[in-house]
């Protein structure tokens, strides 16, 4: 008896994986020779038979709004001619839209490993179907690719264990496959141990034993409490609801720690923090609040309504001061409103599930090059010359960051309104400077402006750049005619004997000075020349580099060639910049000065 099978009937979508279903069933029917051409071997009656068997299999397996589009055709080929053309169309627009598709492809954490592969198996094979092969290194390659970060390590590993040019789809297929079952068998670990430890909790077992070997259950009280600081007196070995000087004080330490706060510390000694618990305002004040924690490895929060960006990670945990982990459920931004009015946003922000606390991680600001300044109960974080956080101690001893969290929604309103105002008197203002901005409104001297936040000002980058002050040059070179200075200097007067320039040539080493008067650019190459054979029978030495500006009497084609065959090494300075030819520069200043001095104390004209 013939099996049966049955395909999803075609509705026009996703023909290339229809095409390959229903090549399937005519190739197990003995019929798939019916939609080619036809080979002359096939007699007439087996013709006939294949024809009708393919025609049914096509009409059983499409739906009847695509059935009607086929109904006129009499034979499997036109049939399968007609869908071709209808469905599989090969255009530039076609390829391009699916290319873009492939290579934007990425797979979520929470999309399950087959379903992606899926996914890219039915793009490769819409491309293919489309005359656009792609190699299996590079499909490999794309599948990597299209991975999380969470797979990151997994892709090294991969990478570094095959040669470029040699992986295999299957093969990554498979590891990431183990890796997805490697992570759930891990999941379901955890989620059984942490069970087991619920259960044995509740039967009021501890899962810990003391160091002594003792057989009793759970931890006694007094465990590590030499380690630990009274916060009434201030001496180690014993916590504040046991001083003895609390006991002995009398009426007035009863009257003065009426106001104050209470230290709330766990029982098996593990402290992570102390919470004021002197009114519920304070509760929620510190559960709101940002703690500065020189222990904490990132920035992080339990509320996830925090966050305007979020990444969902899995697999993270943090471990708290008293050993116990807790999930990391995401990675993202948080926005908060800074004392002065400021908005700022903390990168990488982990979310952690069941944290009590707000903690901003000291070692996360120091990697952004911001420094820590504690005086008088203030705690400052500046970058450079700008403060950009403070937090003020409490009466616990932990600084609180002065500023308020701002949720998606009061982040996007209150930087609009104030980016707004403070833009529109930095216009009226000339473009005035956020920091001169911030002076006026401290004084109220700008109506309805309270807090300054100067977005980014196109026009003043344009308007207001200026070129950096260059370095001063100490070094000098070590020997007479090691480098030259030279430089051209053109007189608005022609002198008596007909010269309108002079040409300055300048030991680095000596600073001796040597000017000629000429008449033409042109003249600089001859005047040089001169200038050589001069210097160099009367030293005893070569001239071994020229440094002058980009001027046409320079590089003239004849100057370079006779500095190239005389081994004179050519220093150019860059455009525009006189500055790298100061030397030269500032001797035509002071022959400039000097000579005009002269000039005025003779009474002579300017053409002298």
């Amino acid at each position: 008896m013939t099996a049966k099978f049955e395909i999803e009937k075609f509705n026009g979508n996703n023909f290339s994986l229809w095409k390959l279903k229903i090549r399937a069933i005519l190739r197990k029917d003995n019929c798939l020779d019916a939609i080619e051409d036809r080979r002359a071997e096939i007699s007439d009656e087996k013709w006939k038979e294949m024809d009708d068997n393919a025609v049914a299999n096509l009409h059983l397996a499409m739906a009847d709004s695509v059935l009607s589009s086929i109904a006129e055709k009499k034979t499997a080929k036109e049939i399968w001619d007609t869908l071709i053309k209808l469905y599989e169309v090969k255009s530039l627009h076609t390829r391009i839209f699916l290319k873009r598709k492939l290579y934007t492809l990425r797979m979520s954490e929470f999309t399950p490993v087959t379903e992606h592969i899926n996914n890219l198996n039915t793009l490769f094979a819409q491309l293919t179907a489309s005359d656009f092969n792609i190699v299996e290194n590079e499909r490999a390659e794309l599948l990597l690719q299209s991975l999380p970060d969470s797979y990151d390590q997994l892709i090294i590993n991969i990478t570094n264990n095959n040669i470029v040019g040699r992986l295999s789809f299957e093969d990554v297929a498979g590891a990431i496959l183990e890796e997805e079952s490697r992570r759930k068998n891990k999941e379901d670990r955890t989620e059984s141990s942490k069970q087991v430890e619920a259960l044995t909790m509740m039967r009021g077992r501890s899962t810990e034993r003391g160091s002594s070997g003792s057989q009793n259950h759970g931890r006694s009280k007094s465990r590590g409490r030499k380690n630990f600081k009274c916060y009434n007196c201030g001496m180690r070995g014993h916590l504040k609801k046991d001083c003895w000087h609390k006991k002995s004080g009398g009426k007035n330490f009863e009257a003065s720690s009426s106001q104050g706060c209470v230290a709330k510390t766990s029982e098996d000694g593990e402290i992570l923090y102390s919470e004021a618990e002197g009114s519920s305002k304070g509760r929620r004040q510190l559960s709101d609040a940002w703690i500065v924690d020189s222990g904490a490895t990132w920035h992080m929060t339990s509320h996830r309504d925090w966050f305007h960006t979020y990444e969902p990670v899995s697999g993270g945990s943090v471990f708290m001061g008293n050993d116990h982990a807790l999930e990391i459920g995401g990675i993202g931004t948080v926005k908060i409103k800074m004392y002065d009015g400021t908005i700022r946003t903390l990168q990488g922000v982990r979310h952690v599930k069941g944290l009590k606390k707000n903690l901003l991680s000291v070692g996360q600001l120091d990697d952004l090059g911001c420094k820590i300044h504690i005086e008088g109960g203030i705690l400052k974080m500046v970058k450079g010359n700008l403060i950009v956080m403070k937090a003020e101690k409490i009466a616990v001893n932990l600084y609180m960051l002065l500023g308020d969290t701002l949720q998606e929604a009061d982040a996007s309103v209150a930087t609009t309104k104030e980016e707004e105002a403070t833009m529109m008197w930095h216009y009226r203002l000339g473009h005035m400077s956020e920091r001169g901005l911030k002076i006026l409104a401290d004084h109220n001297l700008l109506p309805g402006l309270k807090t300054v936040n100067l977005p980014f000002c196109e026009h003043c980058v344009t308007s207001k750049q200026h070129r950096l002050k260059f370095a001063k040059v100490t070094a000098r070179s070590k020997h007479i005619l090691d480098l030259i200075h030279s430089d051209v200097w053109e007189s608005p007067e022609i002198s008596m004997g007909g010269a309108k320039y002079f040409v300055s040539f300048i030991d680095d080493y000596s600073r001796r000075l040597w000017v000629y008067p000429i008449k033409k650019k042109s003249d600089v190459f001859p005047v040089f020349k001169e200038f050589k054979a001069q210097v160099e029978l009367e030293t005893g030495k070569m001239i071994k580099c020229l440094r002058t500006d980009n001027g046409g009497e320079y590089t003239d084609g004849d100057f370079l060639a006779f500095c190239k065959q005389e081994g004179i090494k050519r220093q150019f300075t860059v455009a525009h910049t006189p500055q790298q030819n100061g030397v030269a520069e500032r001797m035509n200043r002071t022959l400039l000065e000097r000579t005009r001095a002269m000039l005025k104390t003779a009474g002579l004209a300017k053409s002298f």
